[in-house]
């Protein structure tokens, strides 16, 4: 496979260890010691993310020569550096960036099934922290802002979501009745799901008055995000009270 040693090469060119290459990345050092060996492919996320940390150091104080002719696929060259780039880079800005992450808010979701695979659209999505106590690591993370009342009363219009991406290979691990983010080709979808077969999915509304329960074939879907945490966007609306004071 021509991917592992380009991976490794990309790592090598920033002087980076496997393990300080994965915790740039966001994800576990086992993955990408897969990778390098072959032993896995390349996912379209860990790509997306491989675009990224090129591109965050194009635009700093680094020799642009050394990443101009870097891809995903390609064979990149080389140059000694006497430490790893991001303690470098950490030196030189005495802080520490925090994580940050996309939301893919209301107006944003039709430009987001079109152009969910492009860096540049993704970049000029709004990037928000993650809530204190979430580990960045061995994921991909992003907002995702609920529309439409088909998840009432467990979800409201404008809600927020935080969400990991779900690999291919682990959609079998799905559990039945869990809130789950889909993308189709056409669009955006939070809701249950039950996994009929490997084909064919249930997907299911709280509100089933207003959105009955749907059949999909999971050739359809391009992604599939784990519901993280819930930003209500309103107070729920309490039961009602008999004053006894």
């Amino acid at each position: 496979m021509k991917t592992e040693y380009n991976i490794k090469n990309i790592r090598q060119l920033y002087n980076l260890t496997q393990e300080e290459f994965a915790t740039a990345l966001g994800i576990t050092r086992e993955l990408v010691n897969k990778m390098e060996k072959g032993k896995c492919g390349v996912s379209k996320a860990t790509k997306l993310l491989i675009n990224n940390f090129i591109e965050e150091r194009k635009s700093e104080d680094y020799s642009h020569s050394i990443v101009s002719d870097v891809q995903i696929f390609g064979t990149a060259h080389a140059k000694t550096r006497h430490l790893p780039y991001y303690l470098e880079r950490r030196e030189q800005k005495k802080e520490v960036k925090p994580f940050e992450v996309p939301l893919v808010g209301i107006k944003a979701q039709a430009g987001y099934v079109k152009g969910y695979e492009q860096t540049d659209y993704l970049d000029t999505l709004e990037k928000y922290s993650l809530p204190p106590g979430v580990n960045p690591t061995g994921a991909v993370w992003s907002y995702f802002e609920v529309d439409g009342e088909s998840m009432e009363p467990t979800l409201f219009a404008g809600d927020i979501i935080l969400a990991s991406m779900l690999p291919h290979e682990d959609w079998h691990d799905i559990r039945n009745f869990s809130v789950y983010i889909l993308l189709t080709a056409e669009q955006l979808l939070v809701k249950r799901v039950y996994r009929l077969n490997d084909k064919e999915w249930v997907l299911i509304s709280d509100n089933e008055e207003v959105a009955p329960q749907v059949r999909i074939k999971v050739d359809a879907i391009k992604q599939v995000w784990t519901f993280r945490r819930h930003i209500r966007s309103r107070v729920p609306q309490p039961k009602e009270f008999k004053i006894t004071a």
